[in-house]
């Protein structure tokens, strides 16, 4: 018989997609109870803005070199 926690860890590795997603749902539903849609949205934007800020400098890539891979240069 396993104890609880070497269930739960059980749990987590075979279903890492599913727990982290029910954990984020379960905190977006607590925002949105809390400060209601707008402000619910704005988070999530302030949220995804920041995470993509990190990426960036985690990657070391410049604005530019970020433009460029973006929006690739027009052809005359």
């Amino acid at each position: 018989m396993r104890t609880p926690k070497e269930e739960l860890w059980r749990i987590l590795s075979e279903h890492p997609g599913k727990v982290l997603g029910g954990f984020f749902g379960f905190i977006i539903g607590i925002v949105v109870i809390f400060f209601g849609w707008f402000d619910a949205i704005s988070l999530a934007i302030c949220v995804g803005t920041g995470y993509f800020i990190g990426r960036q400098v985690d990657r070391r890539e410049t604005l530019k070199e970020f433009l460029d891979r973006v929006l690739p240069p027009r052809e005359r």
